[in-house]
């Protein structure tokens, strides 16, 4: 695999916007740790009761709670492996098509491996 046709100022400004977006979601990621545990303190202090939660509105909230979370941890996966790219200097190719990504799409989708014409199935 060649290297990506990205320049030093373009590989240093991804790599700033996806440390700012890295921050952002590992802080979110932790607000939404921090809250499902307050769902998990706040239903200890009540008995079960069926009948006065029969949407079962606490366990949806719990679920949605953790599939925030779990989708902010994919995507901060997602740019830590683009960051090692760019250390790496291999980020900035299409993994199927292996053709350059331009510089827009880098900085728009952070740590997207694809290039438009493939993201989009074509």
């Amino acid at each position: 695999m060649s290297s990506a046709p990205l320049s030093d100022v373009e590989r240093a400004e991804l790599r700033a916007l996806m440390s700012t977006e890295r921050a952002r979601l590992v802080a979110q990621s932790t607000a939404l740790r921090e809250t499902f545990d307050e769902l998990v303190a706040a239903a200890d202090l009540e008995p079960p009761d069926d009948e006065h939660d029969p949407d079962g509105t606490t366990a949806y909230e719990r679920a949605q709670v953790t599939s925030m979370r779990e989708a902010f941890e994919r995507e901060v996966a997602s740019i830590d492996a683009a960051l090692a790219a760019i250390d790496a200097g291999t980020y900035g190719r299409c993994a199927v098509c292996d053709r350059p990504i331009g510089f827009e799409r880098l900085a728009a989708v952070l740590g997207t491996g694809l290039c438009i014409t493939c993201a989009a199935g074509r």
